[in-house]
């Protein structure tokens, strides 16, 4: 496919400057993307649609990052250590996913990585779960996911965490 790919361009292409045809395996690039993609297609067909989408976003926050840190860094100017952390903390939560089965029995996962306008690496994971671990009813979506602030009184750790790190500024108090 790949010669028949060059002699195209050769007999067809524009004379001018010299051609330059990426390999499937030059990440980013279109070839690559549609392989991908096809990759991805391969498995809904074999294992059935996706059942859950989870996105994972690094925060400049974590300790791991703040300890690598000297006095007056800041971690905008280290994206070496946020990506490592994050994928340390990537590579975890694909291991609970799937190994310890946290959300049900996994057959079958894609996943992207990528970087937002500030630098921070974002990934977006589809899971496609057994016929038995999809959850169908209220009760079983509840159960996996909760949109609520945590009481203040009762699980001050959470509430602390929930009310700094995952509101957005006109959710937050006082806003």
């Amino acid at each position: 496919m790949y010669q028949g790919l060059t002699e195209t361009l050769e007999a067809e292409g524009d004379v001018n400057g010299k051609k330059v045809v990426l390999p499937s395996m030059f990440i980013g690039g279109p070839r690559a993307m549609l392989q991908l993609y096809q990759d991805a297609m391969a498995l809904v067909k074999f294992y059935g649609k996706p059942s859950l989408f989870i996105t994972m976003t690094a925060n400049p926050k974590w300790p791991e990052i703040g300890a690598c840190l000297r006095e007056g860094e800041i971690p905008s100017n280290w994206p070496d250590i946020i990506t490592r952390v994050f994928k340390m903390k990537f590579d975890v939560l694909i291991w609970d996913l799937t190994i310890n089965k946290r959300l049900g029995t996994v057959l079958s996962y894609v996943y992207t990585i990528e970087f937002q306008k500030h630098g921070l690496p974002h990934a977006h994971i589809i899971l496609i779960l057994a016929e038995s671990s999809i959850p169908r009813t209220v009760t079983q979506i509840d159960a996996l996911v909760c949109a609520e602030i945590p009481d203040l009184t009762e699980e001050s750790h959470l509430f602390d965490l929930v009310t700094s790190i995952m509101l957005h500024s006109p959710c937050k108090p006082g806003s």
